[in-house]
């Protein structure tokens, strides 16, 4: 048996434009709409879920992505989590965040081992979403007491009925359909902060 492996890096418009990149996936008997995976966004749009273990974790400082990619190994829909991370992290100013934790010294770095916070730079909300990498679980900053309301955004969320009254929703991110419907809820929190 023969395992033939290509890395390519670039952007998906450059190695499409890419001739070098064309004859090599050629070459291994594959076409490029079947070397990577797609993932549609809430608009529609298809974005890679090619993510890999030792990748950059998009939006996660350079402080956190030993940490994160630790947790996001253990995270079987991993690439689906990034995908929504990739997104999230492309609107307007829109950062990832550690946690500072309680007795932590002033000059301490911000603590990536058990979630993240996304966060609307500028507002006086604070973040939007809270994530888990190892879980995939988002926990949003929405407050929806009805459920069919909820149900009808997306059918995979549920109410949250313990902790802050304004982090109500969350959703766990298993593979592309919850990954659509975070990305709703998600962008709804963003637009509310």
């Amino acid at each position: 048996m023969k395992v033939r492996y290509i890395e390519l890096e670039g952007t998906p418009e450059e190695l499409d434009a890419s001739e070098l990149a064309r004859s090599l996936i050629a070459a291994v008997g594959g076409s490029p709409s079947n070397t990577r995976a797609l993932v549609e966004d809430q608009a529609g749009q298809v974005m890679p879920a090619t993510w890999r273990l030792g990748q950059a974790v998009p939006g996660v400082a350079d402080e956190g992505q030993t940490q994160v990619t630790a947790l996001l190994a253990r995270n079987p829909a991993a690439e689906h989590f990034v995908a929504f991370l990739h997104e999230a992290c492309s609107w307007e100013n829109v950062e990832v965040f550690g946690v500072k934790r309680r007795h932590a010294n002033p000059n301490d770095p911000l603590d990536y081992s058990a979630y993240l916070r996304l966060r609307k730079v500028g507002s006086p909300f604070g973040g939007f979403a809270y994530v888990w990498a190892e879980t995939g679980r988002i926990n949003l900053r929405l407050n929806y007491d009805m459920e069919p309301t909820l149900r009808n955004l997306a059918p995979d969320a549920f109410a949250v009925h313990t902790g802050h009254r304004e982090y109500r929703v969350s959703i766990d991110i298993t593979d592309k359909d919850p990954l659509r419907q975070a990305l709703v809820l998600a962008r709804k929190a963003y637009d509310r902060t």
